[in-house]
């Protein structure tokens, strides 16, 4: 299974998130989850680092990511962590034995 965790501050903007895991739904290379969670956080992680949106700072190996988000410039980082977050409740709706979304 993977977990997706996000970790807020207290105006509720996200800060960290991690994910951990495979899913299990099928082989490597053949997984849609594990593509679908990959590919959206990279997209996030992309965006917000080539367009300047905040500094972030992140640490990948098999199966993990962990990104750590801080001085944000404007709102664009926020609306691209809360569009991945919207994305990984959608998923995890239609793949809840594979994905876990937590929010601290």
């Amino acid at each position: 299974m993977i977990k997706f965790t996000t970790v807020a501050d207290t105006d509720r903007k996200i800060t960290q998130f991690t994910v951990d895991g495979h899913s299990g739904y099928a082989e490597s290379g053949a997984d849609i989850v594990c593509a679908s969670v990959s590919s959206a956080v990279w997209l996030t992680i992309n965006g917000i680092e080539k367009q300047n949106l905040a500094k972030l700072r992140y640490e990948e190996r098999d199966g993990f990511v962990t990104c750590t988000i801080s001085e944000k410039s404007g709102s664009g980082a926020d609306i691209l962590l809360d569009s991945l977050c919207m994305f990984i409740t959608e998923l995890e709706s239609q793949y809840k034995d594979y994905l876990k979304f937590t929010e601290i």
